[in-house]
């Protein structure tokens, strides 16, 4: 079995593959190489602190470097983040 995560969906979809396999899992992060997370799914995570003046200052300077960049996508404000792989 292996669990597939959809990044180009809004909100990113997590989905159980071949159940009845039990010989191997795995992780599978669909694109491998970006992910596009908009503001508002930010501020909406755990850990995140929206209602903390500072921290909100500090996410907007974040997100204007990268607008600066052209990390930002037009249609829905998300920004692109490089996606790792831990290990």
């Amino acid at each position: 079995m292996y669990i597939e995560i959809d990044l180009t969906t809004v909100p990113p979809t997590t989905t159980l593959r071949e159940p009845d396999d039990f010989t191997r899992f795995k992780v599978v992060v669909t694109p491998a190489a970006d992910a596009f997370v908009t503001p508002d799914a930010l501020r909406a995570l755990p850990g995140a602190r929206p209602d903390d003046p500072a921290w909100e200052e500090q996410l907007s300077g974040m997100l204007g470097y990268a607008a600066s960049k052209g990390w930002i996508r037009d249609e829905d404000g998300a920004i692109q983040a490089h996606v790792e792989t831990a290990g």
